[in-house]
């Protein structure tokens, strides 16, 4: 099996070269070492990471917030701090997995495995819900524009259905998007028959 390409970012330069050593030694491939300060400096998709570990004694939303997005990839922050309203922020703020305890190496390759693929879990939902809003949002455009043809050709609801259909094959698009182009031509006939 592959070793894990892991980003260390560490609040404080002494411990993370200290945990970046103990990671080496316990045979983790340690792809970036960073401390908080230097991340606007870094990018981490070049070193195709995967997973980034976060140690930090006071975690701060905005920071959090700032590596989950900037990078999109699993992030496991360890810390002491146990106060439920960090815990609740954090994981607000993306990450994936909150350890109240000190990086163990001998413990780490289990929780990042399990980070990983709660990630990916996460990940799909985040698509499939984008997918289902897409669909709904296509079958809302779909009606108007039904609607509209309707009134506008004199056509029975099949009809108008049918030459939508036939269109949107014909520009090789979904009919979602011929109906919002449809809908969209309307809006600007209106808008300029109004001015």
């Amino acid at each position: 099996m592959p070793k894990l390409k892991i980003a260390l970012i560490d609040d404080d330069q002494e411990r993370a070269n200290y945990i970046k050593a103990s990671l080496i030694e316990h045979h983790f491939d340690v792809v970036a070492c960073l401390t908080i300060d230097h991340l606007n400096m870094f990018r981490l998709e070049q070193l195709y990471a995967d997973v980034i570990l976060l140690d930090m004694d006071h975690p701060q939303r905005d920071v959090i917030e700032s590596c989950v997005s900037q990078f999109d990839l699993p992030t496991v922050l360890f810390t002491k701090n146990s106060h439920k309203d960090t815990i609740r922020n954090a994981i607000d703020a993306g990450v994936t997995a909150y350890i109240v305890d000190g990086i163990d190496p001998s413990k780490l390759e289990n929780i990042l495995e399990i980070s990983i693929e709660q990630f990916k879990k996460h990940k799909k939902l985040l698509g499939d819900l984008e997918e289902t809003k897409n669909k709904l949002a296509d079958r809302k455009d779909v009606e108007k524009a039904k609607v509209l043809m309707m009134h506008l050709h004199a056509l029975t609801e099949d009809q108008a259905f049918q030459l939508l259909r036939k269109n949107a094959m014909s520009h090789r698009m979904t009919i979602g998007e011929m109906s919002r182009r449809l809908l969209d031509a309307q809006q600007l006939l209106q808008n300029q028959l109004k001015d």
